[in-house]
């Protein structure tokens, strides 16, 4: 008898460990099944429409990363004690990209 071989995709109902940027968060991926979620990502792309656009990007990432959001502030956080805008774009765009990695 053959047998198929096993999906390998991760179950998308389940949270999941994700590394990230030196950041450990665990994330359920269904958090992006929300209105709230893709009101912030809607603020998010247009920022540069509205004055205060950018500041979505606070409670997105608070919604997203949870109880996780102080260690991952911590973990983008430089050596004068700063995290920068453009470090924090690459860590959502990697971990939009971790939470959906067949897409």
């Amino acid at each position: 008898m053959t047998t198929k071989p096993q999906d390998h995709k991760q179950p998308k109902d389940k949270p999941r460990r994700i590394e990230v940027m030196g950041a450990t968060l665990t994330i359920d991926p269904s958090i992006l099944d929300d209105l709230d979620m893709v009101e912030y990502l809607y603020d998010l792309q247009h920022a540069a429409d509205s004055d205060d656009g950018g500041f979505a990007i606070v409670p997105f990432l608070r919604k997203l990363c949870g109880d996780d959001y102080t260690n991952v502030k911590k973990a983008l956080r430089d050596d004068n004690g700063r995290i920068p805008f453009e470090k924090v774009g690459e860590f959502v765009q990697q971990l939009i990209e971790a939470l959906n990695p067949n897409s």
